[in-house]
């Protein structure tokens, strides 16, 4: 797989932690105070270390205890700070892009979203994103701040003497380059990692969606089979993955043996000559066991570096997924409009068109009904006026305008839906009527209620228009008769209706 380049990386960080540069800027700083005070605790133990033994003075001794007391508490109070910024800057900087991609994938064509199930948008757009949390939150900060204390660790060594500052810092750079030299090797693993989730996810909805025609038609046996296959796939690919990443902590782990050996063998040597106290001893011994820390972490960043890797390939191929459907800049009036087909050829595949041809005109002010045997493109029609999908040939104009040129919220805003499948969402009555318009007064929303016949319907409600309804708590006749309040509060300029009354009793549909 190609690799990401580091100014990718930069490009997206730049992008979405700009807006909260403060919060970034609180948690470099606590970090950076947390370094600070790691690398002062050994000095205060050693200290006390030489002189407990060279007999000093027990208020001596008494003062560097409480020093070190503190220096503890406040530790854990400065990781405590770093923790909440951390969670903060990364839920709130993956949360944005977790609504522009949503944008994105709604802006995009039906084409597209016939290919690609809900199931799995949501992986694409919630689980691709959430591997980047990580990268968000502390990935920059937690890869300067762990080189940081690495340079202060070395240097306190050096200070102590050159050789073993020496021997460390060759063992530190050795373990960097192995760490870098892995950075790619688990990309392709965790990519196919979250592939498998988005299957899974996408086979989850669609059999869930389905459940009462999987009962009824007695497939739940084949499809737990299916689940199973699908499940056992996945568990696959992150054994793969666990497995991978248990191999690069393993390398971390037996980088550690070696440094401890070095910093015992070279200060049990210098101690012997006279140039080491115990106290000496010790700070070496303990600056190289802090040497895990920053190495691990590392490890463990690039590590996430190489799951968000996966995740960044993904969001990217599906931010470069234009729609084909592109918005025009000319808006339609608030008035009646006519409808004009002009040697119209169309096809969910361009191979087999579903209408050839078609031509005909329909005035302002005028009905026309559409006849047909199934699969003769009424249906297709309406979404073509919609601009859910383009023509392959002709043009299809309103008021005299080609949909191409109309801004797709202007050409969608004059134009309202009926069908016999009606979406009611778990939501308020009001919400539902609207479609979660908050402009549209409280009054309105009653008279069209009322004029649809809905009244004693309404009046069992507990709460009026505050109560939280689903498909469940309606009949399909009162479900269909909210999908024309919808149309009677948009008042737009052209009504389609798609088999509107099917579920309606017959006064109901005369009405």
């Amino acid at each position: 797989m190609e690799k990401v380049r580091y100014r990718q990386y930069a490009q997206l960080l730049s992008v979405y932690l700009k807006p909260h540069w403060v919060r970034v800027v609180a948690l470099a700083i606590f970090m950076f105070a947390g370094i600070a005070l790691n690398l002062a605790n050994p000095q205060i133990m050693r200290f006390f270390i030489d002189t407990a033994l060279a007999g000093g003075a027990m208020k001596t001794l008494v003062w560097a205890a409480v020093i070190y007391l503190v220096l503890g508490f406040a530790r854990q109070g400065v990781s405590l700070a770093s923790s909440y910024f951390g969670q903060d800057v990364g839920w709130r900087a993956t949360n944005q892009m977790r609504n522009d991609l949503a944008a994105h994938t709604l802006d995009l064509d039906m084409t597209f979203h016939n290919q690609h199930t809900p199931g799995e948008m949501v992986e694409r757009v919630d689980g691709d994103t959430t591997t980047l949390s990580n990268l968000f939150s502390q990935f920059v900060v937690q890869i300067l701040g762990n080189a940081i204390f690495l340079v202060g660790v070395l240097g306190f060594v050096f200070r102590e003497d050159w050789r073993i500052g020496a021997a460390l810092t060759a063992f530190s750079v050795v373990a960097l380059v192995i760490y870098n030299l892995t950075r790619n090797i688990a990309v392709p693993l965790y990519a196919a990692e979250r592939e498998g989730f988005s299957r899974l996810y996408g086979f989850l909805e669609e059999r869930l969606i389905g459940i009462e025609d999987l009962r009824t038609n007695g497939a739940t046996a084949y499809t737990t089979d299916r689940f199973y296959e699908v499940n056992n796939d996945v568990y696959n690919r992150v054994l793969k993955t666990e497995v991978m990443g248990e191999f690069l902590r393993s390398i971390s782990g037996a980088l550690f043996i070696m440094g401890n050996a070095i910093a015992m063998g070279f200060g049990i040597w210098l101690y012997r000559n006279g140039t080491f106290t115990i106290g000496a001893v010790y700070l070496v011994f303990n600056y190289t066991s802090m040497l895990r820390r920053p190495l691990q972490d590392i490890s463990r960043q690039i590590n996430d570096l190489q799951r968000a890797t996966a995740g960044m390939r993904r969001i990217e191929e599906l931010y470069s997924t234009v729609s084909s459907v592109e918005d025009g800049d000319q808006s339609l009036p608030d008035t009646p409009l006519s409808v004009e087909f002009d040697h119209l050829t169309f096809g969910y595949s361009p191979d087999d068109p579903v209408l050839k041809d078609v031509t005909f005109e329909l005035g302002a002010n005028r009905v026309v009904g559409l006849l047909g045997r199934t699969g003769s493109g009424k249906t297709t029609i309406t979404r073509l006026l919609f601009r859910l999908y383009d023509p392959q040939q002709g043009e299809i104009r309103l008021g005299d305008t080609p949909i191409r040129k109309l801004q797709l919220d202007s050409l969608r805003e004059r134009i309202a839906l009926v069908t016999q499948d009606v979406q009611v969402f778990r939501a308020t009555v009001r919400e539902n009527l609207a479609l979660f318009n908050p402009n549209l007064p409280d009054q309105r929303i009653l008279d069209t209620i009322e004029r649809l016949g809905l009244t004693v319907w309404f009046d069992s409600l507990d709460n009026g228009l505050d109560t939280v309804i689903a498909a469940d708590g309606l009949s399909a006749g009162e479900a269909q008769l909210l999908a024309f309040g919808r149309v009677f509060l948009k008042d737009p300029s052209i009504v389609i209706l798609d088999e509107p009354s099917s579920r309606l009793d017959p006064a109901t549909e005369q009405r």
